[in-house]
């Protein structure tokens, strides 16, 4: 069963008074690109991390959110730098004296510059909540799978439903096929008859020419490729996503039966062959539209 690139999941595990939430989103890309979003002292994680996404998902555009509540290990603390505070009270116990004043206000230094710093959390006290993290990690990818998968199989019967409107439609091209050879030999001898009338050439070797003109202005062999390629996408569409990844091979068939329906049409000659090709070459791009959500 096909994978679409598009999906959602989220994971919360708790312990104690620490809180680990991760968010991760995808949405359809060429190739697989994960942006993290994670508190900093958590980075040292971000290769195990990425390993655990791409052990689930093999294509798309990524973004994880990671969030840590009521856990020390990585929040930054509020350090006093006491040695500048000696300094300050040292200054203003001198200014005091120099210019006679009894008492003043000890708390305007609190609001002074260099009182106090923020020191962030250091790895070796990040490890304290490691395991926490990458088990929401993996939570997290496995219901994002599971959320793809679902949008997977809508996109698999609604892919199936155009490969049938385009199979209806190629049945009325192959009812036509026989006599587009037909009648464009004939419109090509009446050409060359009313030309021969005129000039004096070898008649038989012409008219062997014309029908070898004829015969390559057939489309049998279009017509052929068009069901090898349409046989070709409902076999991927019922193959495992656990198995490889088919979005690309998907829409390369798609590129093939655009370049199939292009010959078609070049060829046709026929009021029938042209409306029947728009009408398929409305439905490829349909499904080219949705096949780039397929993983």
């Amino acid at each position: 069963m096909i994978t679409s690139m598009t999906g959602f999941g989220s994971s919360v595990i708790e312990e104690g008074s620490t809180r680990i939430g991760i968010e991760l989103k995808s949405v359809n890309h060429r190739f697989l690109d994960l942006t993290l979003n994670m508190p900093h002292p958590l980075m040292y994680l971000e290769n195990q991390i990425k390993d655990c996404v791409r052990s689930h998902v093999r294509r798309g555009a990524l973004s994880l959110y990671l969030s840590v509540e009521g856990s020390t290990s990585v929040s930054p603390t509020i350090h006093t730098n006491w040695d500048v505070v000696d300094q300050y009270v040292e200054s203003a116990r001198e200014m005091s004296r120099r210019i006679g004043a009894d008492s003043w206000d000890y708390s305007r230094i609190m609001m002074l510059p260099g009182v106090f710093s923020i020191r962030e959390a250091d790895d070796e006290a990040a490890k304290k909540i490691e395991p926490l993290v990458l088990k929401a990690v993996e939570l997290a990818c496995l219901r994002l799978v599971d959320m793809r998968r679902i949008e997977g199989g809508k996109l698999r019967k609604d892919l199936l439903e155009k490969v049938s409107a385009i199979e209806e439609h190629m049945a009325e091209l192959k009812e036509e096929a026989p006599h587009v050879r037909q009648h464009y030999a004939e419109r090509l001898r009446a050409s060359v008859t009313d030309f021969l009338e005129k000039h004096t050439l070898d008649e038989n070797r012409l008219m062997n020419e014309v029908a070898v003109f004829a015969d390559k202005s057939a489309i049998d062999e279009e017509l052929t490729r068009m069901d090898s390629h349409l046989s070709q996408f409902r076999t991927l569409l019922d193959l495992s996503s656990d198995s490889r990844p088919v979005g690309r091979q998907l829409d390369f068939l798609i590129q093939e039966m655009n370049r199939e329906m292009n010959t078609i049409g070049s060829k046709g000659n026929s009021i029938t062959i042209s409306h029947q090709v728009v009408t398929i070459k409305s439905e490829i791009e349909k499904l080219r539209e949705q096949v780039q959500n397929v993983e």
